[in-house]
């Protein structure tokens, strides 16, 4: 890929368009057609307006350079993306002024891509242009007549293999997008089709694996919007701290100190220095409200047990009916700002895009939204989508040596995620921290039971053969006693759900399989750097990507299934 300028998203996920279409298109339907694309551009604009925008396109006669100008002119970057090397493409054109207008187009464009096609014939190299954009494309713009497919490369094909995806051999749903159709008539064809309406649009929904999916149009809005979401995120943090930096966790090596900006490299690094800045952001804001629940949550009943039992003060019974009012109106106040969900997502794509980052620097070509979520078919598709983007990057463009880029990885990936999962001398790894707290916060709950069942039984014993409930004295003491056991199991109950929600024991587990994990990685990587084999070092840095990528998702999907819920702690 060579640039034509730096390509720099900030740290944000772009919205990505692509545009198929046909090459013939009569002149006199363009002014119809620009129209029906300025509406559908400039409306994925108003509805993800935090986004950088950019639109892909081949540049190719007719529709593609009909968007791409459309495109240019709303201040959408272009990326051009040539199924053949530009002297071999230009021969496809008309003429000459055909071929002036490409180059000024490419010229235009923020930065531009030759396919590498192990093909030769030209429909198999257009073929491997139509699965590219199905691949790094969120939607596709698609200026057809609606004709089935004639040949591989054409309209029809990129079409079908967009919303149905490219097919996997794991039995699972392919990754594929909608499309937004607009009705266009080829010049051969124009009296024979003087039935379309040109220029109408209609959105062709993603069938992935070619199978009926009730609901993707609007699972791709929801999609988009937590991409936006999130680039809203980012935009505000940096207006607070003027910057998203992480204190740790991916280092530039020493060769790339100039060189990386706008490489897949680089866009990894800044989408993880950004998802990550904002993910610890919002965690601390999600554990001050739930230990503000747990604190409002004790009180009220603690002032509700002394309400009842000791004294009938109608200002306690207020004070705990206002404790509770004012910690779900907190509740909700965080769930608007989906804290919790934040959270987990954007830690998810800080994780994921680390793996990116470190398999670019060793010139692994697949992304790690491959092997991520692939099972998930719901809102969390947009994280495997933000990861996707970092594709649209230059080829890092340096003479360091595989050798210095795998002792790097070693150090910098696998060394500091063995300190931080296993620890390291004079710190406790994360493994064992759980497994501590684990242990910590089970013993204070059995604790507090214990006691609350020794009050119980005192209380029993002390109202059976030593209480005169007719001496104030007496009936004080056991009302006492009744509300000290009550707060006892109250608290055991509150300390219960504050061990279960943090998943102390899960995380332990977790943890430690990707220490073992990790060290075995080690070991292997060492072997295999000993004895000179650099291919086989590669492959191993790739399977521990997948292992990382396999514990991230874990991760995930087990907090959300445990949220942190209002009900959950009354």
């Amino acid at each position: 890929m060579n640039s034509a300028t730096t390509f720099d998203l900030a740290g944000r996920v772009p919205i990505v368009l692509a545009v198929t279409g046909h090459r013939l298109i009569p002149k006199q339907d363009e002014e119809a057609l620009c129209k029906a694309v300025n509406d559908e551009l400039n409306l994925v604009a108003q509805s993800n307006p935090h986004s950088p925008r950019i639109l892909i396109s081949a540049l190719a006669e007719g529709a593609d350079r009909l968007v791409a100008s459309c495109a240019l002119a709303l201040g959408w970057q272009l990326c051009a993306v040539l199924p053949l090397m530009q002297g071999d493409y230009e021969t496809d054109f008309h003429d000459e002024k055909s071929v002036a207008e490409f180059r000024e187009l490419l010229k235009r464009s923020t930065w531009v891509k030759v396919l590498e096609s192990k093909h030769h014939l030209r429909p198999a190299c257009y073929h491997e242009l139509g699965l590219w954009l199905s691949q790094q494309a969120q939607v596709l713009i698609a200026l057809w007549d609606g004709e089935p497919a004639k040949g591989p490369g054409g309209t029809a094909e990129v079409i079908r293999n967009f919303r149905e995806g490219v097919a996997l051999a794991q039995p699972i749903l392919p990754d594929a997008g909608p499309v937004i159709h607009i009705q266009t008539r080829q010049t051969l064809h124009q009296k024979a089709a003087a039935y379309i309406e040109v220029g109408r649009v209609r959105m062709l929904p993603a069938s992935p694996g070619g199978l009926p999916s009730d609901g993707e149009a609007n699972r791709w809005l929801v999609v988009l919007s937590r991409i936006d979401k999130f680039n809203k995120d980012s935009i505000d943090a940096q207006r607070v701290d003027g910057q998203l930096t992480a204190t740790w966790g991916l280092p530039l090596p020493t060769w790339a100190s100039t060189h990386l900006a706008g490489s897949k490299v680089e866009l990894a690094r800044q989408l993880f220095l950004s998802a990550d800045a904002l993910s610890i952001s919002a965690q601390k804001e999600r554990d001050r409200m739930f230990m503000g629940l747990l604190g409002f949550s004790a009180v009220a009943i603690l002032l509700s047990q002394v309400y009842s039992s000791l004294f009938s003060i109608a200002t306690l019974l207020a004070g705990a009916v206002g404790l509770i009012g004012v910690g779900a109106c907190w509740y909700w106040a965080s769930s608007q700002r989906n804290l919790e969900g934040r959270y987990l997502d954007y830690r998810a794509l800080a994780e994921a895009c680390r793996v990116q980052y470190f398999w670019k620097l060793v010139g692994i070509e697949e992304c790690a939204s491959v092997h991520f979520l692939r099972e998930q078919r719901d809102e969390l598709e947009w994280i495997r989508q933000a990861i996707q983007t970092s594709e649209i990057g230059d080829e890092e463009a340096n003479e360091a040596p595989l050798l210095d880029r795998l002792l790097f990885v070693r150090t910098a990936w696998i060394d500091d995620q063995l300190n931080y999962f296993g620890g390291s001398s004079g710190r406790i790894g994360k493994a064992e921290l759980n497994h501590l707290n684990d242990v910590k916060w089970s013993q204070r709950s059995r604790l507090l039971f214990v006691l609350g069942m020794t009050l119980t039984l005192m209380t029993a014993i002390f109202h059976m053969f030593f209480a005169d409930t007719s001496i104030p004295l007496h009936d004080w003491t056991l009302r006492s006693m009744i509300v000290g056991y009550c707060i006892l199991f109250a608290s055991s109950g509150l300390v219960k759900v504050y061990q279960e929600t943090r998943a102390f024991a899960e995380h332990a587990k977790l943890y430690q399989r990707m220490d073992l994990a990790l060290q075995l990685t080690r070991t292997r990587l060492d072997a295999a750097l000993a004895c000179g084999d650099l291919e086989l070092a590669v492959e191993i840095v790739r399977s521990l990507g997948i292992e990382a990528l396999a514990e991230n998702g874990n991760w995930l999907l087990m907090h959300r299934e445990r949220p942190v819920l209002v009900q959950g702690i009354g």
